[in-house]
C-alpha cells in the first residue's frame, strides 16, 4: 500500500505564516515580482466571496474588496517542505516528493515497525504540522493514493482497498488525470467528463482521442499504475550564505558573490570526502519575497568551474533587488564522481548509469522527456494502433552483459 500526505494550499499557508495573516480572513497568494498579475491559491473565506486562482488581480479585488494579497516566498516553502519530508523519513519512510506539501511513501516494511497499516497512518498524521489541514490517503498505487488524500478529510484518513480502486476513481473529474488542460477540455466536449467514462473506453479509442501519451492516463483511470515510486536520496546539505549591506540589483555583483559561495561549499564537500550532486540557489528580495532555483548536476563534482557553469547563468532570472544570496548543495555524492574503468561495465552498472541519466533529464525537462516504443496491436494496419510511446523504464533494459 502507498501512503500519500497532502497539505492543501501549502505555498499560501507558508506565505500567510510569514506575513502573520489569520486563516479566517480573505487572503490569496499574490503574483511574484515580474510574474503575470494573477492571484494564486486563496483561503476558503476568499473562495466563498468569489475569488478563484488564476483571476487577474483587479478582478479578484473587485469581487472581494477586502482581499489581502501575500507575497510568495519560495525560499520558506522549500524549507517547510524539507522539514515535512524529514519528519516522514524519521518514521522510516522512503519518501518521493511530488510537489511542495505533497509526498508519497510505501507502507511495506513499516507495518511491522509501527503495528500495521493503521499505525503507519497514525505516525504519518503525527508528522504533519498542526493546523495545516493535512490529509492522508492510502491506496495500492501512487495515483490512487494521491487522489484519496485529496478526497480525505483532515480528521479521517481515506483508505482504498485493492479491489475498490477503480470504483473510487470512477466519479472523479477527468482533469485529475495527468493530461493537459486542453486535452481534458476536449474530452469533456466529447462527453467524457469523469475518470470512469475514460476507463470504459477501449484501448484503441483512448489512443485515438488522447494520442500516444493517453495510454498512461487510460491505465491510471482503470486503476493500473504506470510506474513505481521513486524515493529521493536523503540529502547531505551544505549551505553558504552572504547578506548584502544594501539591496543589490547588479548582475555582476551577484555573480561575484555566487562564485565565492560556490567555492565555499565545494571546499566543504571536499572536506567531508564527498561531492555535490545538486545545487539550489536562494535569494531574498528587498520587497520581502524570495526567488529559488534548483540546479541539477549531470554527475557529482567538487570542481568549482563546473559548478559555476551550471549555476551562474541562472542568476539572470532574478526579478528584483537582492538582500541576501544563499547556495545550498547536496553533498551526498561519491568523492571521485564517476571514473573511467578498463573493464567493461556489467548490466547492473549500465542500468545504474542509464537510470541516473534518466533521472537528470527528467529533473530538468519533465517525466515525458524520455519515452520508449511498445507494441500494442501488431495485427493492425494503422501505425498509431500498432505502436505507442510510454515512459522509459530502466528496469526493462535487456541483459546484454554476456
Amino acid at each position: 500500500m502507498i501512503v500519500a500526505v497532502l497539505l492543501p494550499r501549502f505555498p499560501l499557508l507558508v506565505a500567510m505564516l510569514g506575513a502573520r495573516q489569520p486563516l479566517g480572513e480573505p487572503v490569496a497568494l499574490g503574483p511574484a515580482p515580474g510574474a503575470p498579475q494573477v492571484v494564486g491559491p486563496c483561503t476558503p473565506t476568499a473562495w466563498d466571496r468569489g475569488v478563484r486562482p488564476g483571476l487577474r488581480v483587479g478582478e479578484a479585488m473587485a469581487r472581494c474588496p477586502e482581499l489581502v494579497l501575500v507575497t510568495p516566498d519560495p525560499d520558506a516553502v522549500a524549507d517547510a517542505d524539507e522539514r515535512l519530508l524529514s519528519r516522514l523519513e524519521d518514521i522510516g519512510a522512503a519518501v518521493e516528493p511530488v510537489e511542495p506539501g505533497v509526498a508519497c511513501f510505501s507502507a511495506t516494511g513499516l507495518e511491522r515497525l509501527h503495528g500495521g497499516l493503521d499505525g503507519v497512518v497514525r505516525r504519518a498524521r503525527a508528522a504533519l504540522p498542526v493546523g495545516a489541514d493535512g490529509r492522508v490517503g492510502v491506496a495500492p498505487g501512487r495515483f490512487a493514493a494521491l487522489q484519496a488524500a485529496r478526497q480525505a478529510s483532515p480528521r479521517r484518513p481515506l483508505v482504498i482497498p485493492a479491489g475498490e480502486v477503480r470504483e473510487f476513481l470512477a466519479p472523479l473529474p477527468v482533469d485529475r488525470l495527468p493530461i493537459d488542460a486542453k486535452r481534458a477540455a476536449q474530452l469533456r466536449d466529447l462527453g467524457v467528463r469523469t475518470v470512469g467514462a475514460l476507463a470504459a473506453l477501449p484501448r484503441a479509442s483512448a489512443l485515438e482521442w488522447l494520442g500516444f501519451d493517453g495510454i498512461s492516463a487510460w491505465r491510471l483511470a482503470r486503476g493500473e499504475e504506470d510506474r513505481p515510486l521513486r524515493p529521493r536520496r536523503v540529502p547531505d546539505p551544505l549551505e553558504a550564505r552572504y547578506r548584502f549591506p544594501e539591496p543589490v540589483g547588479s548582475l555582476p555583483v551577484l555573480q561575484a558573490a555566487a562564485r565565492l559561495l560556490l567555492g565555499e561549499i565545494a571546499t566543504g564537500a571536499r572536506g567531508r570526502g564527498t561531492a555535490l550532486r545538486a545545487l539550489r540557489l536562494r535569494v531574498r528580495l528587498s520587497d520581502g519575497g524570495s526567488w529559488t532555483h534548483d540546479v541539477p548536476l549531470r554527475e557529482a563534482t567538487t570542481d568549482t568551474g563546473r559548478l559555476e557553469l551550471a549555476a551562474i547563468p541562472q542568476l539572470a532570472h532574478i526579478t528584483g533587488p537582492v538582500t541576501s544570496l544563499a547556495v545550498l548543495g547536496d553533498a551526498s555524492g561519491p568523492p571521485g564522481g564517476r571514473q573511467l574503468t578498463l573493464e567493461r561495465a556489467g548490466r547492473r552498472e549500465r542500468v545504474r548509469r542509464t537510470g541516473e541519466a534518466v533521472r537528470q533529464v527528467r529533473a530538468a525537462v519533465g517525466d515525458d522527456a524520455l519515452l520508449r516504443l511498445v507494441e500494442l496491436e501488431p495485427w493492425s494496419r494503422l501505425p498509431e494502433r500498432r505502436w505507442a510511446l510510454v515512459p522509459f523504464d530502466t528496469s526493462q533494459l535487456p541483459d546484454r552483459s554476456a
